[in-house]
């Protein structure tokens, strides 16, 4: 082996160091198995730590600030917030620790890079001056000799420094950080309160609502990005014209410190004008409308004998002209992003999502919304789940619509959905119909009601097939039969048929005794509607006897599904 291939192996080694160690550490954190013990999950955290560190404090911070190796620095980060709740005192001061130290390499990328530049700046302008005292050398040396030196000594060739079209761009770096740790931020708010509990989709894995996901932090980035850098005009007279583009990153943090309201005042009315732009969009492709003008239609005038004499009949008309491909905004290609995760399976996003809930969202009072979702629970507390419960609960809701606004009203409805409580989805949509259950109203938690039977029946196939333990089973039905059972029997009607088609396109891709149970399931949701039907036309409560059929059926249908499991898991 020459030197040649011995170099070409030891780029190749180094430019795979990033992949190998991020990955390692990602496969680290996924093995996590809290039944192995604490010791155990410690050892994992800090080997994977250690090998993120070691790649932010030696890896090529360009690389790093970028694509796939930052989302897989944000996944580790993503998993060691899961971690917290891990309720243990020393397990959770080591990934806290660790996590602010992986901030921390995070933060000093931008200087590493800037540091190497200079780095290799000073070597090019050191291999130039060599190069330049080399020729006055030689130059020197042919002159004593007698020589008049070469033409290209004689004229000097000017270059100019070219002034970049973006000056600020580090500043701009700094401005997505400082936006993204502010919805981080807010999002954690709305997280804190939100444990994944009754109405939880973590334990069966359906992706929950975008909000309450780690992934959306990652897809939120993307937005603030777009938007920053599509407001590079107003925000270079606002905010970056107080820096200097060739000051060091700590001097520009300086600076923009002080500029915080002006960024988050252009990043919250950038959100409202993408979600404004939103509405017309949509609003158009409603009414069939298109950007240009509506063509009118022109009656033909037939030439007479003085034109046809005059030489003035009607001339051919020209081919029209194809119309020009129009450009996406930015608000539609970072659409496109949330979409592409949705369809990947990693969150719910409702087609009604308006970018203006963004600028809500960066606005919000945290305390007061924390108060507000204790105070509804402690009401559903105090009613202790009686009859009484709804009545109460929509009160307080009612209460919390006037004494705020529609987006706050959004939110705290979200988080009674997803929080650990004594409220149920009746008590939840109890609140939503004070407000017509309209998705114009209720663009968020209507759509995240709805979206649960077909959720439900989508996750139902998916687990017969793996197949699943009774258990995860089990609270997949129930989630799935209370959404039949207490949804709205008019608004939700679709989806309830939906899910049913569902269930029986797939049915045939089962095996046989599997097969079976699609057919209880289906027979019990015909008899739940069916109940349900006949009590709104008596006026009859049969709610209860139906909860008791509910619960009694899935007993037997777990019951024949463990003889299934067992046989499926020794084959």
């Amino acid at each position: 082996m020459n030197k040649t291939t011995v170099l070409n192996v030891s780029e190749e080694k180094q430019s795979d160091f990033e992949k190998i160690e991020l990955m390692t550490a990602m496969q680290e954190l996924a093995s996590l198995k809290p039944e192995e013990g604490k010791a155990a999950m410690m050892s994992q955290v800090d080997r994977a730590a250690l090998r993120v560190l070691k790649v932010l404090k030696e890896g090529n911070p360009d690389t790093l600030q970028q694509g796939t190796y930052l989302q897989q620095v944000k996944f580790v980060l993503g998993v060691m917030e899961q971690c917290k709740e891990f309720r243990d005192g020393q397990f959770t001061r080591l990934v806290r620790s660790h996590a602010e130290d992986i901030m921390v390499g995070l933060e000093d990328l931008p200087k590493r890079s800037q540091a190497l530049k200079e780095k290799k700046k000073r070597e090019a302008e050191e291999a130039k001056r060599k190069a330049a005292e080399a020729k006055s050398a030689a130059k020197a040396k042919a002159i004593a000799a007698g020589g008049k030196g070469s033409p290209i000594d004689k004229e000097e060739t000017v270059v100019e420094e070219i002034e970049p079209d973006f000056p600020y761009e580090l500043a701009e770096k700094i401005c997505i950080q400082t936006v993204v740790r502010h919805f981080d931020a807010k999002l954690d708010v709305l997280r804190s309160v939100h444990m994944y509990g009754r109405h939880s989709t973590v334990d069966i894995g359906i992706p929950p609502h975008f909000l309450y996901t780690v992934e959306f932090s990652v897809l939120i980035e993307d937005a603030i990005k777009a938007l920053i850098v599509d407001s590079r005009d107003i925000l270079a007279r606002r905010v970056y014209n107080d820096t200097d583009p060739k000051a060091d990153e700590e001097t520009i943090r300086k600076v923009l410190r002080d500029k915080s309201r002006p960024l988050l005042d252009v990043v919250e009315s950038g959100f409202a004008g993408w979600g404004s732009a939103q509405a017309e969009a949509a609003k158009r492709a409603h009414t069939g409308e298109n950007d240009t003008a509506k063509k009118t239609t022109v009656k033909e005038k037939k030439g007479g004998l003085f034109s046809k004499l005059l030489g003035k009949e009607k001339k051919p008309q020209a081919a029209p002209k194809r119309a020009r491909k129009k450009e996406k905004e930015a608000w539609e290609e970072v659409l496109e992003i949330f979409k592409a995760a949705e369809a990947r399976g990693e969150i719910f996003f409702p087609r009604t999502f308006n970018f203006s809930i963004l600028s809500y969202l960066s606005q919000m009072r945290e305390n007061l919304f924390k108060s507000e979702v204790e105070r509804i629970i402690q009401i559903a507390e105090q009613a202790k789940g009686g009859s009484t419960a709804k009545g109460a609960v929509a009160r307080g809701l009612e209460q919390s619509f006037k004494n705020n606004d529609q987006n706050f009203f959004e939110m705290l409805i979200l988080n009674l959905l997803y929080t650990k409580n004594s409220i149920g989805l009746a008590e939840v949509q109890t609140a939503c119909m004070g407000q017509k259950l309209d998705e114009g109203r209720l663009p968020l938690s209507v759509p995240e009601m709805g979206r649960r039977p077909n959720a439900y029946a989508t996750q139902i196939i998916k687990l017969l097939k793996e197949p699943c333990e009774p258990r995860v089973l089990k609270n997949c039905l129930e989630y799935f039969f209370e959404a039949i059972l207490v949804l709205h029997l008019i608004k939700y009607e679709k989806d309830f048929a939906n899910a049913s088609t569902y269930l029986e396109s797939q049915k045939e891709s089962l095996a046989k005794p599997l097969q079976g149970v699609i057919d209880g399931i289906l027979g019990l949701m015909d008899r739940v509607l069916f109940a349900r039907q006949q009590a709104r036309e008596t006026g009859e409560d049969t709610s209860h006897n139906t909860k008791d059929t509910i619960s009694h059926t899935i007993g037997k249908f777990i019951t024949a599904y463990e003889g299934m499991y067992e046989k499926m898991k020794k084959s």
